[in-house]
């Protein structure tokens, strides 16, 4: 088996294990079906984090997310998964992605399912990161999971799945100095 494929394989197992990690469907407390104003409106969620991120409209993803929201990157950066409240993960994007001189988050093949008030929608992402002609672009599958409050569908937790990356991951910290530096 080639290294490629041996981590290919090996991604494909860990997302699988942290899909079956998530709660059954049918331990929710309602069976009803989702309606296709739902779905709408779940994928809306999804789409709208990643555009809005971009366009750094941060009041706007942060409507988006449920008080609490888990960020699964381990298969992206290593590390744990890690759960805090939206405003210090809105903080933690504010703290990287205004460094760069443009980002772009494509999310397509948006798919939900579920039903009553809880729902996963799982999607494919392909991320571009640029600073002048320097550039980090990550391909990957999501998985948001989503739950319906008085105010409407929110993303409770987030997991991505590296399928490849392009460019120079170093673009990151670059980035991060940047916004670090305009504070001062």
């Amino acid at each position: 088996m080639s290294p490629v494929t041996r981590r290919f394989v090996l991604a494909s197992a860990v997302f699988a294990a942290t899909l079956a990690a998530l709660p059954a469907l049918s331990t929710m407390q309602s069976t009803a079906a989702l309606t296709s104003e739902d779905k709408t409106a779940i994928a809306e969620a999804v789409a709208g984090i990643g555009l809005y991120a971009d366009l750094r409209e941060w009041d706007r993803v942060k409507s988006y997310f449920a008080d609490r929201v888990t960020t699964d990157y381990t298969s992206l950066f290593g590390g744990e998964v890690a759960t805090s409240d939206r405003d210090a993960l809105i903080a933690q994007w504010q703290g990287l992605l205004p460094g760069f001189d443009a980002t772009q988050h494509l999310i397509t093949n948006i798919v939900v399912e579920g039903a009553g008030n809880d729902a996963v929608a799982r999607s494919h992402v392909r991320a571009s990161h640029r600073i002048d002609t320097r550039f980090w672009t990550v391909g990957a599958s999501y998985l948001h999971r989503l739950v319906r409050t008085p105010e409407g569908w929110r993303v409770s937790a987030i997991s991505i799945h590296r399928l490849y990356e392009e460019g120079d991951r170093a673009v990151l910290a670059a980035a991060a100095d940047r916004v670090e530096a305009a504070a001062k």
